[in-house]
């Protein structure tokens, strides 16, 4: 039988060929525009989630003091911030950066604006900032050091509003909470490098160093570790941001993914010593929605243009078949004469077919593994 239905195939390769070549190309651009379509759908989402959305889709975490003084129970805060973020980014390597201000201290007379007074003072506050995020502009860097006297760091902003320089003065700062007061000297002139970078979350002026509402508020004065973990720095807030990294994410990981960014303040909620005390903010589910409308909107258009094609494809193999039907009229009428029943007739169109699917199957399969 094979060698019959080899014979039926080369008597009519011309049809038979055009309508090979049809079906392969056809299953060849469907499997390509299938794979380029989940290729590019997995490369926008992670576009969207490291860069336009990057800030978006960073974790915010922020805590009351947990102790009475800063630089108390950090360690344990830290890795329950870590631990709680990791799982509301549903197990994806995360960063943490930290901020830890103090409380609220007011500026002595000789720093404050022309609006402050006694009563309502000009307040500002302690951070120990990543200096990888900031820029050192005029000056030089706090340095570590034991004594009374304690080096800090002072916005540009601030420092061009308030008409103040780098130098040797010391000033006092009252602790707002009822602390022992604090002496600083201004050593240096910081701005960020990135006044957009997700990191400005944390800081209350946003990387601005003035804010302006009821009072005014000056800072972050950047301070050493070694100050700001001594014990003499009133506590204030701490603040964590997380950043996932997205390089291996897929969509078909949204779901997953979202699910966990919904259920992030109670992974850090049920963690000591965090637990009660921590509030937190992401926009990663919103980001996800958008991600995910977009990607419905882009595969629809390939679909249409798949359909498209598969029309195409349709309407050239029933034109090879009219034709092929005409040429094999006169030959069937033959085999049925000679005792050909319909059901054999049938089978060696089968074969035929065969003939031409598994080549487009191992066309479409080896598109796809591409």
């Amino acid at each position: 039988m094979a060698g019959f239905i080899f014979l039926r195939v080369r008597a009519h390769r011309l049809l038979l060929a055009a309508a090979l070549l049809s079906v392969l190309l056809t299953t060849a651009v469907l499997a390509t525009l299938t794979a380029f379509s989940a290729s590019i759908g997995d490369a926008g989402l992670r576009h969207s989630l490291r860069t336009g959305n990057a800030a978006s889709a960073a974790l915010l975490i922020k805590a009351e003091s947990l102790t009475g003084r800063a630089g108390a129970a950090d360690g344990a805060a830290d890795e329950a911030a870590l631990a709680g973020a990791r799982e509301a980014f549903d197990g994806l390597p995360v960063e943490l950066r930290r901020l830890a201000r103090s409380g609220p201290y007011a500026l002595p007379a000789t720093l404050r604006s022309s609006g402050a007074s006694a009563d309502d003072p000009d307040l500002t506050h302690l951070a120990s900032l990543d200096r990888s995020r900031v820029r050192l502009t005029a000056g030089a860097w706090p340095r570590e050091q034991p004594g009374p006297d304690h080096d800090v760091a002072l916005p540009e902003a601030v420092a061009e509003e308030l008409k103040v320089r780098p130098g040797g003065e010391v000033f006092p700062l009252t602790d707002r909470l009822g602390g022992p007061d604090l002496k600083i000297r201004i050593t240096g002139l910081y701005r960020p490098v990135d006044r957009t970078d997700p990191y400005w979350q944390l800081d209350e002026q946003g990387g601005r160093g003035v804010s302006k509402l009821a009072f005014t508020t000056y800072g972050p004065l950047l301070a050493g570790p070694a100050l700001m973990d001594s014990g003499r720095v009133s506590a204030g807030q701490v603040g964590w941001l997380a950043t996932a990294d997205f390089r291996t994410v897929t969509t078909d990981r949204i779901g997953p993914l979202r699910r966990a960014a919904k259920g992030s303040p109670a992974h850090l909620d049920a963690r000591e010593p965090l637990k009660g005390r921590v509030s937190v903010r992401t926009a990663l589910p919103e980001v996800l929605d958008r991600s995910e409308r977009s990607l419905l909107v882009s595969r629809s258009t390939l679909l249409i243009v798949s359909l498209q094609l598969v029309l195409l494809a349709g309407y050239a193999l029933l034109l090879v078949a009219r034709l092929l039907s005409a040429e094999r009229a006169g030959e069937t009428a033959l085999l049925r004469a000679r005792g050909g029943s319909r059901r054999r007739i049938t089978v060696l169109a089968a074969l035929e077919a065969v003939l031409l699917a598994v080549p487009a199957g191992l066309s479409a399969r080896c598109s796809r593994g591409r």
